[in-house]
């Protein structure tokens, strides 16, 4: 898929981290999302902030997501608006940016509680012979990862592989990383090392 010049970009930014004002990985989000309206003007920015907190699945989501086209329940149909909301941004979007602070080895809840809101058969990925196909019209995704302690691609991160694994799932082949790990040990050094990173990267990929 390549971008169509004839349109604004569509750029749909996610932050997962609970925090706000001190937050890095928002600091960074919004370095990266600047890098990428310089670049691209007249884009079109879509946020959509995980931390004010999603619904967990309940057995009419569940239900609603997989047999929604087969006379669905009043629960079901309940259970399915802002998940259809959250895909529809995503469906949308040209590049992915997301804020992925790492909490105990992995991803925060706030953006594990997004994927089972996204990962929808049938809408964002479907299975042909067998085999896992994404559907999602971006192509690009970049990053933040930041970390009290954490290497990026160390044996303790079990979060970046699980992320590269579902952004390549649901067809967005080029997965990015920005690294800010190491906080609690050199914050301001480590976050100017991302912003530096930032600036270097070429946006955005889309082929």
């Amino acid at each position: 898929m390549t971008h169509s010049p004839n349109r604004p970009l569509e750029i749909l930014r996610l932050d997962s981290s609970p925090r706000y004002v001190d937050s890095v990985s928002r600091h960074l989000t919004d370095h990266l999302v600047a890098r990428l309206r310089r670049e691209y003007p007249e884009a079109n920015v879509t946020t959509r902030d995980l931390a004010v907190g999603l619904p967990l699945p309940t057995e009419a989501f569940v239900d609603g997501s997989l047999y929604s086209m087969q006379n669905p329940t009043p629960a079901m149909q309940a259970a399915m608006p802002l998940s259809n909301e959250l895909v529809a941004e995503l469906v949308a979007a040209d590049v992915v940016v997301l804020g992925l602070p790492i909490y105990n080895w992995t991803v925060p809840s706030t953006f594990k509680a997004y994927v089972d809101h996204v990962n929808r058969l049938g809408v964002t990925f479907d299975y042909v012979d067998g085999v896992s196909h994404g559907l999602l019209r971006a192509r690009s995704v970049y990053i933040v990862f930041t970390s009290g302690g954490t290497g990026l691609g160390s044996d303790k991160d079990f979060a970046t592989p699980y992320a590269r694994f579902l952004w390549q799932t649901l067809g967005i082949q080029h997965v990015e990383f920005i690294d800010a790990a190491g906080l609690l040990f050199n914050a301001a050094e480590n976050t100017r090392k991302a912003e530096a990173q930032i600036e270097q990267l070429v946006l955005p990929v889309f082929a």
